[in-house]
């Protein structure tokens, strides 16, 4: 592994994750209080809907990025690459046409057709740039799908801060911006990939044939991610069903501050991938190993962001209060998805084993299916649909992780076990002790769990050092 490289890559990914705060910082403080909660709710359906315009690619960007992954710039199929992109263009388009057609005809109020519109539109420009970002990530080129990133925020945070210190009340016009910056992203894509562009098409024939070869790798890979998104997603998709655009715009509130959280590991991740694939059996173990016992140890810290953050929000937003008192539940979810991402998810990509995680995901969200289901047509309770989202998130967590250990024969630990009993703990101190009371006790218990894990912490301190000096070597 090029420390260096990979060093310089993931600076890059922690600056365009910064860029990502500030606006995230916006809309989570000044939007909802300028919007009101029904519009702002509508704008949260977008960002929904958004999020999952990924499964319209058919996994044809994933099975590129595992195909290509680890390949240099003068060694990729340019040819090929870009006959995929333009198959994927024709059939995206085809796509967005023929949901808008029935958007059209469904009955749906305005907001709700404008957002399935735009929604659409947004699906054909973002999962373009997206295919050429995986393929510069493929390269080890990191560093340009990151700036691509903060190209999109940068767009975005203009016409923003315009609307809002204008006191803008309607949400179409914020959309309308969220889509422009994504064409302003794949024109920079297109922009660095350009010997791609000219390096000529396949026969129709041939192209037919590789992009459906892509699809068939990459789509288990592309099924685990929206399967993993689905654990989450199923829950919203039952809340706006049962209780209504504003209970749902309450809950996503929080969820967008998870969100937040989760996506700065996934670029992490992203950076990590490309590295590892050019590294050696023995190597990858050692990172799994020294990723696990490290994370396993910080990660229960972000729970004590959680007092002064609420806060924080509840001064500014007194009429998110049902919000704030949802995040206390929903913040183990930063712990275990952000371990798992890490860690399990990346290795498993490593090791092409798309199938098992593709199983794993999948039995997770048919758990989270059949728990939403029963917490909001029998039980209806909100808090029983955010328990088994945080119980199915956690457990598949702790499942990879111990089928990991095994795959790597690597050390077994009894950390996990830590980090259960302290989400619980906070979960409790969070919900029936004063914010005083909760911190004490919680940071207490935190240093109980590291006295326990001293042995441990020793031997990973040991093999951060041997680590980096075989790297530097």
């Amino acid at each position: 592994m090029n420390l260096r490289k990979l060093v310089g890559n993931f600076s890059v990914a922690v600056l365009a994750q910064g860029v990502a705060f500030l606006l995230n910082l916006l809309i989570t403080l000044v939007m909802p209080k300028v919007l009101g909660i029904t519009e702002f709710s509508y704008w949260q359906l977008f960002i929904f809907y958004s999020s999952y315009v990924g499964f319209f690619h058919f996994g044809i960007n994933d099975g590129v990025y595992l195909v290509e992954g680890g390949k240099d710039r003068n060694v990729i199929e340019k040819k090929s690459v870009f006959s995929q992109f333009i198959f994927s263009a024709v059939t995206q388009t085809v796509l967005a046409l023929g949901i808008i057609a029935v958007a059209l005809i469904s009955p749906m109020n305005d907001e709700r057709l404008f957002v399935v519109i735009a929604t659409s539109i947004y699906m054909i420009i973002n999962n373009l740039a997206l295919y050429l970002g995986y393929v510069f990530q493929a390269m080890n080129e990191t560093k340009l799908f990151s700036y691509s990133m903060i190209l999109d925020r940068l767009v975005f945070l203009i016409p923003l801060l315009i609307l809002l210190f204008s006191r803008y009340t309607y949400f179409e016009p914020y959309v309308i911006f969220t889509v422009a910056a994504a064409l302003v992203r794949l024109l920079f894509c297109l922009w660095f990939s350009r010997d791609f562009l000219t390096a000529g098409l396949e026969k129709i024939r041939s192209i037919i044939q590789i992009s459906f070869k892509s699809i068939s790798i990459g789509v288990k890979l592309m099924l685990a991610n929206i399967a993993s998104m689905l654990i989450l997603g199923v829950a919203r998709f039952i809340i706006d069903a049962v209780w209504g655009i504003q209970t749902f715009g309450k809950l996503s509130l929080s969820l967008s501050m998870v969100t937040f959280f989760l996506s700065f590991v996934t670029q992490a991740s992203m950076v990590l991938f490309p590295a590892l694939r050019q590294s050696g059996e023995a190597q990858v173990s050692r990172f799994y190993t020294i990723a696990r016992d490290l994370l396993g140890v910080l990660f229960p810290l972000v729970y004590v962001l959680y007092f002064p953050l609420v806060w924080i929000l509840g001064l500014w937003l007194p009429d998110y209060k049902d919000s704030l008192i949802y995040f206390a539940f929903l913040l183990p979810i930063c712990v275990f998805d952000s371990k798992m991402n890490i860690t399990s998810t990346t290795l498993f990509k490593v090791r092409r084993n798309e199938t098992t995680l593709l199983r794993i995901n999948l039995v997770t969200v048919c758990f989270s299916i059949i728990g939403s289901l029963i917490g909001g047509y029998l039980l209806h309770s909100v808090y029983f649909i955010i328990a088994i989202m945080v119980i199915a998130i956690a457990g598949r967590s702790i499942f990879s992780e111990w089928y990991l250990t095994r795959a790597f024969r690597a050390p077994k630990t009894k950390i996990v076990y830590g980090e259960v009993v302290l989400t619980l703990a906070f979960i409790a101190l969070a919900t029936f002790t004063s914010t005083p009371i909760a911190i004490v006790s919680y940071l207490g218990l935190y240093g109980i769990f590291i006295a326990l894990f001293k042995g441990t912490l020793k031997t990973l301190h040991r093999g951060l050092k041997s680590s980096l000096s075989h790297t530097r070597g």
